[in-house]
């Protein structure tokens, strides 16, 4: 039996040259348009819903502003280092999968396509960067950062800015409806209805429905975009700051994720991230568990809370929905427990089906998969 497979993608510098982009940028670009191709022919049910190219008005203009230098205080300001930028799902107006590479880096992020952000005008225009390229962009390093910390976007590869040939391999498992793909920066799991990503080596992820509304409003983009500061984001349960990539926590809407050390929240408007973790008082944490655990209160959440007492030579899986899904959507992404240790890529066998595993310690998300033959 085979479980996981790998696919390669490849691209020569040498046989582009620099225009609008550099040749190397051409090459990236070659590489990201063949991995979008190859996720669309998976039988997912899911499509691009915009694409913004190179050279558009969208890449070199509003919103990305990809050719001119000095924009924003978020954006790493540099000059035609961006490839095409996609936005792959099931409406124009709803939550999507962007993909870009900017700066020799492949991003993925949940993003609203720019067609929908850039229905609201934000309120500092060259100031905070719109939702799309606060995503799929560079940002300034700090931002960058906590983007990353917070799972606003995850990184999938890294291009050699040196070699001539370029690649990304990527390894996959996969049932029928639902792909999971591994890198060795991150993890990406997408069926027909939703999607998540995670940083290797990290609890959190992030999980969203690809039939969710991605709800914007004119205060998203306003300094002051607080719940109880402007209607309009008081009208739609929104909890924002002025950057719309974090999600401020507000003493008096307590139920948006809470961490314990910064104000910058995982990305989305009415998403959460997703931790393996309850709420426990930092000077609880056991240490001695592979991973450790996570200190941050998360609603809703992933937690050990609820779990059958079992021998340690046994494990425990259970069903988990999407969160924020309204009516509920199943997620393909299960939680799994065992006393001992599960190891991230394992698939384990549970009642006549397989699961593969994507994280070391005591618990772990699971994902359904299928013998996919030599």
């Amino acid at each position: 039996m085979s479980f996981k497979k790998t696919v390669t993608f490849t691209a020569n510098v040498s046989d582009y040259t620099d225009g609008t982009v550099s040749a190397r940028v051409q090459a990236e670009n070659k590489i990201l348009g063949d991995f979008v191709s190859w996720i669309l022919a998976q039988g997912l049910n899911i499509s691009i819903q915009e694409k913004v190219e190179i050279g558009s008005a969208k890449w070199s203009g509003e919103p990305f502003y990809c050719s001119t230098n000095g924009y924003t205080g978020d954006l790493d300001n540099h000059n035609s280092l961006c490839t095409d930028i996609y936005f792959l799902g099931r409406g124009i107006d709803k939550k999507c999968l962007g993909l870009s590479v900017d700066s020799h880096t492949l991003y993925c992020a949940l993003s609203d396509t720019p067609t929908n952000d850039m229905r609201y005008g934000p309120s500092n225009l060259g100031s905070y960067a719109r939702l799309p390229p606060a995503q799929l962009r560079k940002l300034q390093s700090a931002k960058e950062t906590n983007r990353a910390n917070y799972l606003g976007n995850v990184k999938l590869s890294q291009f050699d800015q040196n070699a001539n040939t370029l690649s990304i391999s990527i390894d996959y498992w996969r049932n029928t409806e639902t792909l999971v793909i591994v890198t060795g920066l991150a993890a990406l799991v997408i069926d027909r209805y939703s999607c998540m990503y995670k940083n290797n080596g990290s609890y959190g992820s992030l999980h969203f429905g690809f039939d969710d509304d991605f709800l914007i409003s004119d205060g998203s983009y306003s300094y002051t975009a607080r719940n109880e500061n402007v209607s309009s984001n008081y009208q739609l349960n929104y909890a924002m700051t002025f950057n719309p990539f974090f999600i401020k926590y507000s003493s008096s809407y307590s139920i948006w994720d809470r961490p314990t050390t910064a104000i910058y929240c995982p990305t989305s408007i009415l998403c959460h991230k997703m931790s393996l973790c309850g709420q426990i008082d930092s000077t609880e944490i056991p240490l001695n568990i592979p991973g450790g655990i996570e200190t941050t209160a998360l609603t809703p959440t992933v937690t050990a809370h609820g779990f059958p007492r079992i021998s340690n030579n046994e494990l425990y899986v259970k069903k988990m929905y999407v969160p924020m899904t309204y009516p509920a959507i199943a997620s393909p992404i299960k939680i799994g427990y065992t006393p001992g240790k599960l190891n991230a890529e394992n698939v384990y066998s549970l009642n006549g089906k397989n699961y593969v595993c994507l994280d070391n310690g005591m618990f772990g998300l699971f994902v359904e998969v299928a013998d996919q033959g030599d």
